[in-house]
């Protein structure tokens, strides 16, 4: 899922600068996503990303692109499965991080998977596990030194 839609004239004015919505409509998120809208509807409220307001509905689209990282549509079919277990190529790529990077940092988590091992079998990655290993990686947030808002300012 892509960060920046294009905009549209029904958004914004000017058809030149990309803007970053938070909330997208279904029926132009279907169509980014090149999926069903009542499928994608699902999608959004297995994600809790679904807001239905009185007279539109809504989609949170990085609630939607963190849920969706690890969904895969099936090749010939309409059918989306998540995907639990990966290979090392595509966890790579998956994440952004080097192949080498990425096996040592499995191993490290323990979501590292081998099956037939003596025959040069597959080595399959748990991104679940994998998933609650990189948050420790997370950084706090740093205090600016002049901050734009000030809770004092506002009455």
């Amino acid at each position: 899922m892509a960060d920046y839609l294009q905009s549209t004239i029904r958004g914004y004015l000017l058809k030149e600068i990309e803007m970053c919505t938070r909330f997208e409509r279904p029926s132009i998120l279907a169509k980014s996503l090149s999926i069903d809208e009542d499928e994608l509807k699902s999608i959004a409220l297995a994600a809790g990303a679904l807001y239905e307001l009185p007279r539109i509905t809504l989609i949170n689209k990085e609630r939607m692109q963190r849920y969706m990282k690890h969904l895969y549509r099936v090749p010939e079919t309409s059918k989306v499965v998540k995907k639990e277990f990966v290979r090392i190529g595509e966890g790579s790529i998956t994440y952004s991080i080097g192949r080498h990077r990425f096996i040592e940092m499995a191993r490290a988590a323990g979501a590292v998977y081998k099956i037939n091992e003596g025959t040069g079998g597959t080595v399959l990655v748990n991104l679940e596990i994998f998933d609650q290993y990189m948050e420790q990686f997370k950084e706090e947030p740093v205090p600016m030194k002049n901050s734009l808002w000030k809770a004092e300012e506002v009455k």
